[in-house]
């Protein structure tokens, strides 16, 4: 069963930690990942200006269910048909906006390795926390700016058209946000992989449903991610610009006591102010516009690190055990 994320520079000088005393990071040194990166992008084109029905086999044998997937799901061509199939494949690959793509996206990942160094540094962190766990494979693929990452039990794809540049002139005629543009850059790859691995890895949300909750599930979310990536700026993390994150860092006594004071909303269970608050933005509405989007994962984030810090002996694989959010609060001892 295939899951879908839309994922979803600077490097600022310690805003949460010591850039020489980083708690997050650890002796990886010899921790050494071993996976592979399959480039679906060219093997799918190849398919296209060479089709047979064994080469078509061939890729669906070495893609798994992502094969279809691709196909079915995402570019919406009719894969069972042996003879209709090649000529969609074919003038879909060749649509002028698609060939934009691939000779942007050639442009952008001169370097061929540039992904597998992404990745390895969090993989390094992957098996350092869950050493018994196997590295799952990646792919990368053009999709049609639809998908950041695509992952099921085998294999994790990553749409590489995702990741062009906020600037990239064929996004703004797409008409996507400028706060979603901000975030469509190359080095966001493996934040972007490390969130989408631990929601598939640890799907299974608290029992309770309020907002508080959902802001400590997203939070443990994000601390995966900054375990996986302790080096990595906290702007690329949060997708948040410097002047953003310095102004959560000088608000979030502010923030939560607006949660705190504010009849009954922690424990709301409204699906529209769990979104508020919860969801990516160009600012959280109930506060100022210098805010940045999902205020509300941000302070998830802060309880869920204040629990780690009070309960040290918590594991990582512990932390998502945890079945209740109120447990996590409570043990937290949270207090801007």
């Amino acid at each position: 069963m295939f899951k879908f994320y839309f994922v979803s520079l600077i490097s600022i000088s310690c805003l949460l930690f010591s850039c020489s005393n980083n708690p997050y990071k650890r002796d990886v040194d010899s921790v050494n990942p071993t996976f592979i990166i399959l480039p679906h992008q060219i093997h799918i084109l190849e398919l296209s200006k060479h089709y047979s029905a064994e080469k078509k086999q061939e890729l669906a044998t070495l893609y798994g269910p992502f094969f279809e997937s691709y196909n079915v799901r995402i570019m919406k061509l009719p894969i069972s048909s042996d003879t209709v199939y090649p000529r969609k494949l074919n003038e879909l690959l060749n649509e002028d906006w698609i060939q934009e793509l691939y000779s942007k996206t050639k442009e952008v990942f001169q370097d061929s390795l540039f992904v597998y160094k992404q990745l390895k540094p969090a993989l390094q962190y992957y098996l350092y926390y869950f050493p018994k766990k196997q590295i799952p494979r990646f792919a990368t693929f053009i999709g049609g700016v639809q998908y950041s990452v695509v992952i099921d039990s085998n294999l994790i794809a990553i749409g590489i058209d995702k990741y062009l540049g906020q600037n990239y002139d064929l996004y703004k005629d797409m008409e996507i946000s400028s706060f979603v543009r901000r975030n469509m850059y190359k080095e966001k790859i493996a934040g972007d992989v490390m969130r989408a691995m631990a929601e598939n890895e640890f799907p299974e949300p608290f029992s309770e449903q309020y907002l508080l909750a959902h802001m400590i599930q997203q939070g443990r979310y994000m601390y995966f991610v900054k375990c996986m990536l302790p080096e990595t700026p906290d702007t690329v993390l949060w997708g948040y610009t410097a002047r953003q994150l310095e102004f959560c860092e000088k608000s979030e006594g502010e923030f939560w006591k607006y949660f705190v004071s504010t009849d009954n909303t922690l424990f709301s269970s409204d699906y529209m102010t769990i979104k508020r608050f919860i969801d990516d933005g160009p600012f959280t509405p109930v506060f100022t516009k210098e805010s940045p989007g999902k205020i509300g994962q941000w302070i998830g984030f802060r309880i869920v690190e204040s629990f780690m810090k009070k309960n040290p002996t918590v594991t990582l694989e512990e932390l998502f055990a945890i079945e209740s959010a109120q447990e996590i609060m409570r043990k937290s001892k949270y207090n801007p």
